[in-house]
């Protein structure tokens, strides 16, 4: 985790949680080209909704919510 993860993972109490998933602003550019730009994390909670962490808000575009990669 970064350092602005292990922060908000600290501020909204799950303390030692990866994220279950990451937000990313996805914007639509020339010649169908999408770009992605990472913009915060979410992390599961208990009763099954999600705890959000934006790093950014999007003045335009969309947020697409994924899973994170695997590192291994």
């Amino acid at each position: 985790m970064s350092n602005a993860e292990t922060e908000a993972a600290l501020d909204t109490g799950v303390k030692n949680r990866r994220p279950s998933l990451v937000a990313y602003q996805v914007r639509e550019g020339k010649d169908d080209q999408s770009y992605w730009d990472r913009i915060g994390v979410a992390w599961s909670n208990r009763d099954g909704g999600f705890t959000v962490q934006l790093h950014a808000i999007p003045l335009d575009g969309r947020i697409v919510l994924t899973k994170p990669k695997s590192n291994g």
